[in-house]
Protein backbone atom coordinates (compact mmCIF):
# COMPACT_ATOMS: atom_id res chain seq x y z
CA UNK A 1 0.00 0.00 0.00
CA UNK A 2 1.23 3.11 -0.90
CA UNK A 3 0.38 6.71 0.47
CA UNK A 4 0.00 9.03 -2.03
CA UNK A 5 -0.89 12.80 -3.19
CA UNK A 6 -2.48 14.32 -6.10
CA UNK A 7 -1.84 17.93 -7.17
CA UNK A 8 -2.48 20.29 -10.28
CA UNK A 9 -0.62 23.27 -11.34
CA UNK A 10 -3.24 24.73 -14.22
CA UNK A 11 -4.87 21.60 -14.80
CA UNK A 12 -1.40 20.06 -15.29
CA UNK A 13 -1.57 17.16 -12.41
CA UNK A 14 0.69 15.03 -11.23
CA UNK A 15 1.07 12.36 -8.22
CA UNK A 16 3.81 13.09 -5.24
CA UNK A 17 5.42 10.54 -3.31
CA UNK A 18 8.15 10.83 -0.45
CA UNK A 19 11.40 8.55 -1.75
CA UNK A 20 11.58 6.99 1.43
CA UNK A 21 8.42 5.09 1.49
CA UNK A 22 8.79 4.61 -1.95
CA UNK A 23 11.76 3.10 -2.18
CA UNK A 24 10.98 0.79 1.26
CA UNK A 25 7.31 -0.47 -0.22
CA UNK A 26 9.20 -1.19 -3.89
CA UNK A 27 12.00 -3.23 -1.81
CA UNK A 28 14.72 -0.42 -3.60
CA UNK A 29 17.96 2.07 -2.32
CA UNK A 30 17.16 5.19 -2.55
CA UNK A 31 18.35 7.31 -5.03
CA UNK A 32 19.43 6.98 -8.63
CA UNK A 33 20.15 3.03 -8.77
CA UNK A 34 16.16 2.60 -8.37
CA UNK A 35 15.60 4.72 -11.30
CA UNK A 36 14.23 2.14 -13.13
CA UNK A 37 12.28 0.65 -11.05
CA UNK A 38 10.69 4.23 -10.35
CA UNK A 39 10.15 4.54 -13.79
CA UNK A 40 7.79 1.70 -14.35
CA UNK A 41 6.36 2.54 -11.22
CA UNK A 42 5.25 6.38 -13.03
CA UNK A 43 4.23 4.41 -15.85
CA UNK A 44 1.64 2.06 -13.92
CA UNK A 45 0.56 5.25 -10.97
CA UNK A 46 -0.55 7.82 -13.79
CA UNK A 47 -2.05 5.02 -15.80
CA UNK A 48 -6.03 5.83 -15.70
CA UNK A 49 -6.84 2.06 -15.73
CA UNK A 50 -4.30 0.46 -13.15
CA UNK A 51 -3.37 3.82 -11.25
CA UNK A 52 -4.92 7.33 -10.41
CA UNK A 53 -4.19 9.41 -13.88
CA UNK A 54 -1.92 12.23 -14.23
CA UNK A 55 0.41 13.70 -16.32
CA UNK A 56 3.49 13.28 -14.20
CA UNK A 57 4.43 11.71 -11.08
CA UNK A 58 7.27 13.20 -8.94
CA UNK A 59 9.66 11.90 -6.51
CA UNK A 60 10.04 14.06 -3.35
CA UNK A 61 14.12 13.04 -2.21
CA UNK A 62 15.09 14.97 0.91
CA UNK A 63 18.68 12.88 1.17
CA UNK A 64 21.30 14.76 0.68
CA UNK A 65 19.42 17.42 -0.44
CA UNK A 66 15.84 18.40 -1.48
CA UNK A 67 15.73 17.62 -4.79
CA UNK A 68 12.42 16.80 -7.54
CA UNK A 69 12.95 13.67 -9.16
CA UNK A 70 10.08 13.90 -12.19
CA UNK A 71 8.84 11.41 -14.58
CA UNK A 72 6.40 12.12 -17.18
CA UNK A 73 3.39 9.47 -17.32
CA UNK A 74 4.61 7.08 -19.87
CA UNK A 75 8.03 6.36 -17.45
CA UNK A 76 10.09 8.33 -19.23
CA UNK A 77 12.48 10.82 -17.23
CA UNK A 78 12.61 14.51 -17.32
CA UNK A 79 14.46 17.07 -16.70
CA UNK A 80 12.15 19.20 -14.42
CA UNK A 81 8.42 19.98 -15.06
CA UNK A 82 7.16 23.72 -14.32
CA UNK A 83 4.24 22.93 -13.20
CA UNK A 84 5.15 20.37 -11.37
CA UNK A 85 8.02 22.32 -8.95
CA UNK A 86 5.36 24.58 -7.85
CA UNK A 87 3.10 21.51 -6.84
CA UNK A 88 6.42 20.01 -5.31
CA UNK A 89 6.80 23.05 -3.26
CA UNK A 90 3.61 22.96 -2.19
CA UNK A 91 3.84 19.24 -0.92
CA UNK A 92 6.71 20.16 0.91
CA UNK A 93 4.78 23.07 2.92
CA UNK A 94 2.12 20.24 3.58
CA UNK A 95 4.16 17.76 4.83
CA UNK A 96 6.42 20.18 6.49
CA UNK A 97 9.34 19.24 4.30
CA UNK A 98 9.84 22.85 3.59
CA UNK A 99 8.51 25.59 5.91
CA UNK A 100 10.68 28.47 4.68
CA UNK A 101 9.12 30.58 2.04
CA UNK A 102 12.41 30.56 -0.47
CA UNK A 103 14.50 28.03 -0.83
CA UNK A 104 16.32 26.01 -3.44
CA UNK A 105 15.65 22.77 -5.09
CA UNK A 106 17.95 19.83 -6.92
CA UNK A 107 16.84 19.18 -10.85
CA UNK A 108 18.27 17.64 -13.61
CA UNK A 109 18.35 21.11 -14.97
CA UNK A 110 20.46 22.53 -12.30
CA UNK A 111 19.26 24.18 -9.13
CA UNK A 112 15.66 26.19 -9.35
CA UNK A 113 14.84 28.73 -6.60
CA UNK A 114 11.36 28.15 -4.79
CA UNK A 115 9.57 31.57 -3.74
CA UNK A 116 6.09 30.59 -1.92
CA UNK A 117 4.07 33.93 -2.60
CA UNK A 118 1.00 33.00 -1.02
CA UNK A 119 -0.74 30.03 1.34
CA UNK A 120 -4.38 29.78 0.65
CA UNK A 121 -4.55 29.78 -2.22
CA UNK A 122 -1.10 28.75 -2.68
CA UNK A 123 1.59 30.46 -5.05
CA UNK A 124 4.83 30.10 -6.04
CA UNK A 125 7.52 32.14 -7.92
CA UNK A 126 10.36 29.88 -9.73
CA UNK A 127 13.37 30.84 -10.91
CA UNK A 128 14.13 29.15 -13.86
CA UNK A 129 17.42 30.17 -14.26
CA UNK A 130 18.50 30.74 -17.79
CA UNK A 131 17.01 29.60 -21.62
CA UNK A 132 19.83 27.84 -23.56
CA UNK A 133 19.79 28.49 -27.61
CA UNK A 134 22.85 25.72 -28.19
CA UNK A 135 21.37 23.09 -30.86
CA UNK A 136 23.23 20.65 -28.93
CA UNK A 137 21.22 21.53 -25.64
CA UNK A 138 18.42 20.32 -27.72
CA UNK A 139 20.09 17.63 -29.09
CA UNK A 140 19.63 18.68 -32.60
CA UNK A 141 22.84 18.64 -34.77
CA UNK A 142 23.55 21.90 -36.69
CA UNK A 143 26.03 24.32 -37.18
CA UNK A 144 23.72 27.49 -36.82
CA UNK A 145 24.30 29.70 -33.51
CA UNK A 146 20.87 28.79 -32.16
CA UNK A 147 17.58 27.29 -33.63
CA UNK A 148 15.06 30.18 -33.64
CA UNK A 149 13.85 29.35 -37.04
CA UNK A 150 14.38 25.64 -37.28
CA UNK A 151 13.42 24.82 -40.62
CA UNK A 152 11.18 21.03 -40.13
CA UNK A 153 10.12 18.77 -43.10
CA UNK A 154 6.58 17.08 -42.66
CA UNK A 155 5.35 14.02 -43.78
CA UNK A 156 2.98 15.85 -46.15
CA UNK A 157 6.33 17.11 -47.99
CA UNK A 158 5.53 20.47 -46.78
CA UNK A 159 8.09 22.46 -44.43
CA UNK A 160 7.42 24.52 -41.25
CA UNK A 161 9.60 27.64 -39.75
CA UNK A 162 9.75 26.45 -35.70
CA UNK A 163 12.35 27.98 -32.82
CA UNK A 164 13.41 25.34 -30.16
CA UNK A 165 15.69 25.97 -26.96
CA UNK A 166 16.32 24.46 -23.88
CA UNK A 167 14.10 25.68 -20.97
CA UNK A 168 14.36 23.69 -18.30
CA UNK A 169 13.55 20.62 -20.94
CA UNK A 170 13.77 20.96 -24.42
CA UNK A 171 11.17 22.86 -25.95
CA UNK A 172 9.34 24.03 -29.22
CA UNK A 173 7.47 26.54 -30.11
CA UNK A 174 5.30 27.70 -33.30
CA UNK A 175 3.47 30.50 -33.69
CA UNK A 176 -0.20 29.81 -34.77
CA UNK A 177 -3.61 31.84 -35.17
CA UNK A 178 -6.06 29.33 -33.13
CA UNK A 179 -4.35 27.07 -30.68
CA UNK A 180 -8.17 25.36 -30.64
CA UNK A 181 -7.74 24.28 -34.04
CA UNK A 182 -8.55 20.17 -34.90
CA UNK A 183 -4.73 19.98 -36.20
CA UNK A 184 -3.14 21.14 -33.26
CA UNK A 185 -2.64 17.39 -31.52
CA UNK A 186 -1.82 15.55 -34.74
CA UNK A 187 0.56 18.19 -35.71
CA UNK A 188 2.11 18.46 -31.74
CA UNK A 189 2.45 14.48 -31.84
CA UNK A 190 4.55 15.02 -35.26
CA UNK A 191 7.09 17.72 -34.20
CA UNK A 192 7.56 15.64 -31.15
CA UNK A 193 8.50 12.79 -33.08
CA UNK A 194 10.44 14.10 -35.59
CA UNK A 195 13.63 12.66 -37.04
CA UNK A 196 15.70 16.15 -36.58
CA UNK A 197 14.73 15.90 -32.20
CA UNK A 198 17.00 12.90 -31.15
CA UNK A 199 15.54 13.26 -28.08
CA UNK A 200 12.00 13.92 -28.77
CA UNK A 201 10.90 17.99 -27.66
CA UNK A 202 7.91 19.11 -25.81
CA UNK A 203 5.64 21.49 -28.60
CA UNK A 204 4.08 24.95 -27.29
CA UNK A 205 1.34 26.04 -29.79
CA UNK A 206 1.08 29.92 -29.13
CA UNK A 207 -1.01 32.75 -29.93
CA UNK A 208 0.23 36.13 -29.47
CA UNK A 209 -3.01 38.08 -28.07
CA UNK A 210 -0.86 41.75 -27.63
CA UNK A 211 2.52 42.58 -26.17
CA UNK A 212 1.77 40.99 -22.78
CA UNK A 213 -0.46 38.26 -23.39
CA UNK A 214 -0.16 35.08 -25.06
CA UNK A 215 -2.28 31.70 -25.41
CA UNK A 216 -0.86 28.62 -25.34
CA UNK A 217 -1.66 24.62 -25.77
CA UNK A 218 1.02 22.32 -25.45
CA UNK A 219 1.69 18.41 -26.40
CA UNK A 220 4.13 17.19 -23.91
CA UNK A 221 6.60 14.43 -24.92
CA UNK A 222 6.10 11.38 -22.87
CA UNK A 223 2.45 12.70 -22.41
CA UNK A 224 0.40 14.01 -25.29
CA UNK A 225 -1.69 17.18 -25.13
CA UNK A 226 -1.94 18.41 -21.44
CA UNK A 227 -3.76 21.67 -19.88
CA UNK A 228 -0.53 23.19 -19.12
CA UNK A 229 2.99 23.43 -19.14
CA UNK A 230 4.90 25.57 -16.88
CA UNK A 231 8.56 25.29 -18.65
CA UNK A 232 7.01 25.76 -22.03
CA UNK A 233 4.93 28.83 -21.15
CA UNK A 234 8.67 30.45 -19.93
CA UNK A 235 9.77 28.99 -23.69
CA UNK A 236 7.24 30.67 -25.46
CA UNK A 237 7.54 34.24 -23.48
CA UNK A 238 11.78 33.90 -24.09
CA UNK A 239 11.08 33.26 -27.89
CA UNK A 240 8.39 35.83 -28.75
CA UNK A 241 10.31 38.48 -26.90
CA UNK A 242 13.50 37.05 -28.74
CA UNK A 243 11.62 37.81 -32.02
CA UNK A 244 9.66 40.92 -31.11
CA UNK A 245 6.15 39.91 -30.36
CA UNK A 246 5.64 39.93 -26.92
CA UNK A 247 7.40 42.07 -23.76
CA UNK A 248 9.67 40.38 -21.47
CA UNK A 249 6.69 40.55 -18.92
CA UNK A 250 3.81 38.71 -20.19
CA UNK A 251 1.08 36.15 -18.82
CA UNK A 252 0.33 33.13 -20.68
CA UNK A 253 -3.35 31.96 -21.03
CA UNK A 254 -3.83 28.45 -20.10
CA UNK A 255 -7.10 26.00 -21.08
CA UNK A 256 -7.26 26.09 -17.21
CA UNK A 257 -5.37 29.15 -15.47
CA UNK A 258 -2.62 31.54 -16.27
CA UNK A 259 0.77 32.21 -15.75
CA UNK A 260 2.83 35.36 -15.17
CA UNK A 261 6.40 35.22 -16.79
CA UNK A 262 9.34 37.62 -16.45
CA UNK A 263 12.89 37.19 -17.91
CA UNK A 264 14.87 39.39 -16.10
CA UNK A 265 18.16 41.86 -17.61
CA UNK A 266 20.21 38.72 -16.34
CA UNK A 267 18.46 36.37 -18.39
CA UNK A 268 16.80 34.68 -15.72
CA UNK A 269 13.17 33.69 -16.26
CA UNK A 270 10.93 34.06 -13.38
CA UNK A 271 7.51 31.66 -13.49
CA UNK A 272 4.61 32.50 -11.17
CA UNK A 273 1.40 30.44 -10.99
CA UNK A 274 -0.60 28.89 -8.60
CA UNK A 275 -0.84 24.81 -7.41
CA UNK A 276 -3.98 23.07 -5.98
CA UNK A 277 -4.22 20.13 -3.56
CA UNK A 278 -6.11 17.43 -5.05
CA UNK A 279 -6.27 14.61 -2.72
CA UNK A 280 -4.67 12.26 -0.22
CA UNK A 281 -5.52 8.70 -0.92
CA UNK A 282 -3.74 5.21 -0.95
CA UNK A 283 -3.01 2.82 -3.77
CA UNK A 284 -2.71 -0.61 -2.76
Amino acid sequence: MYNISKYHGCGNNFVIMQEAELAEQLGVPRGEASADAYAKFAARVCGESVGVGADGFIIVRTEPVLEMVFFNRDGSRAPMCGNGIRCFAHYCRDHKIRTGDAYPVKTLAGDMVVEVKSTDPFRAQIDMGCPIFDPAAVCVESDAPDLLELELSLKDGNTLTVSSLFMGTIHTVLFVDDVEADWIETLGEEICNAPTFAEKTNVNFVKVLDDHTLQMITYERGVGMTQACGTGACASVVTAARKGLCSKTAEVILPLGSLKIEIKDDGHVMMEGPSVHVLEGKLY
